[in-house]
């Protein structure tokens, strides 16, 4: 049974105010404004802001502010994109360089993701309720709250694409709407511009919708095309999602091929794939300095099967409940999997299959790179459309709406008594 064709009346989403969206959006902003207004007034803070991995960003925005768009960095950090520096360039010419234009990037990006996950759900669900809490556990989570307004990191902009990104792939789904696949290579291509694990996401969610539409084909014996007739539609359509992809990418994939002749070349970051340890891989080269027949060299089927475990474990269990503190996100998307494949549409199921696909490579260097930040930044949109379908399965249970129709009859008449006696 589908999310959206679940028994009972539908919210009238479209006539309702959305005023739980605009509370939680002002308060959110407001909240996030004064605290980066305090990291940004302290000298140990505001130091701390543009430090580390975020001063790489801060220079190479610097040069964009500037007119320079040779992408040079390219040359020094091959491991680094350029959309978010672009957008930084941005709030760098209007507020000319002060750290906390540079900070409201980030705290502008997650409040439109928090409005992104409110209009998806319902779009997806009709269910204002499986809306709300999935915008509000958005707005509380402490790891998106944290690093907001203490870094220039590319988080923000990582979630936002990637929930675009699903939404568009959940929409194709469930329509076959072609629109809907370019859209998708699209969202996917700004991602790439924002980290380089997007260019796995892209081969993990064209590869999975290409494989729903086979299985599609499949399955409907009686109505189909001719196999070469399907074959030259279909190879096509993905071939313009591919070009599409590779359009939207071409401030990344250009440079890089002109500086080293491999258009997807990214430094050091390779070498995580094949060594143990993050002093190994993190040598802050332009090129990598191991391959795979270097860790095949030492390592026998056992070590594979151990580092497997050891990401699956750290990726998918400890860090999500470790960063959520209180893991009532991470438990709601939990049992969305098991809706996903106990009693929703195969969408669902090919949304699980995406998420697997595009963590394998966080599940494969955890050993090497064991940081929390970018694991759990890639599967935090993910736990947000998985939450949402448990919570609207779940509001939909007749217990709930009973309970739900109770609860708000007798406030509204005692609204009603009250306005009486006024």
């Amino acid at each position: 049974m589908r999310a959206d064709e679940m028994p009972g009346a539908k919210d009238n989403s479209v006539t309702k105010p959305h005023v739980f969206i605009a509370v939680v959006l002002c308060l959110h902003l407001t909240i996030c404004f004064l605290v980066l207004a305090k990291n940004v007034s302290h000298p140990g803070t505001s130091e701390r802001l543009v430090s580390s991995d975020s001063v790489h960003y801060v220079d190479i925005a610097r040069d964009l502010a500037s007119g320079d768009f040779s992408m040079q960095y390219v040359k020094q950090r091959p491991h680094r994109q350029p959309l978010y520096p672009a957008l930084l360039a941005i709030a760098m010419k209007l507020g000319n360089g002060n750290r906390f234009m540079l900070g409201a990037v980030n705290i502008v990006l997650e409040a439109v993701s928090i409005l992104s996950v409110y209009l998806f759900v319902i779009a997806l669900f009709q269910s204002r309720f499986a809306a709300a809490v999935g915008a509000l556990a958005l707005a509380a989570n402490p790891f998106m709250d944290r690093t907001i307004t203490a870094r220039l990191l590319t988080e923000p902009l990582h979630l936002l694409m990637t929930i675009w990104a699903i939404f568009a792939f959940l929409t194709y789904l469930r329509g076959r709407d072609w629109r809907w696949l370019f859209a998708c290579a699209v969202f996917l291509g700004l991602d790439y511009l924002t980290r380089p694990n997007g260019l796995f996401m892209a081969a993990a969610a064209i590869g999975t919708m290409a494989l729903s539409d086979l299985l599609a084909y499949c399955s409907a014996p009686q109505t189909r095309p001719s196999l070469l007739r399907w074959l030259a539609k279909y190879s096509g359509l993905y071939l313009v999602a591919a070009a599409v992809f590779l359009v939207v990418a071409i401030p990344s994939w250009v440079p890089r091929l002109l500086y080293y002749g491999s258009p997807f070349h990214h430094g050091y970051l390779e070498n995580f794939m094949w060594v143990d340890t993050y002093t190994e891989g993190h040598v802050c080269q332009s090129f990598a300095t191991y391959t795979w027949r270097d860790y095949f060299a030492h390592h026998h089927v056992r070590d594979i099967f151990s580092r497997l475990v050891h990401g699956l474990r750290n990726v998918y269990f400890h860090i999500p409940i470790f960063m959520e503190r209180v893991p009532l996100l991470y438990l709601f998307s939990v049992g969305g999997v098991w809706i996903a494949f106990r009693f929703a549409e195969r969408e669902f199921r090919f949304l699980c299959l995406f998420l697997v696909l595009e963590m394998q490579p966080l599940v494969w260097t955890n050993l090497s790179n064991p940081s929390a930040r970018v694991p759990y930044g890639s599967l935090l949109p993910f736990e947000l459309f998985l939450a949402a379908l448990f919570l609207a399965w779940f509001s939909e249970l007749p217990r709930m709406r009973l309970w739900f129709a109770e609860r708000f009859a007798r406030r509204k008449g005692s609204l009603a008594l009250a306005s009486g006696k006024l």
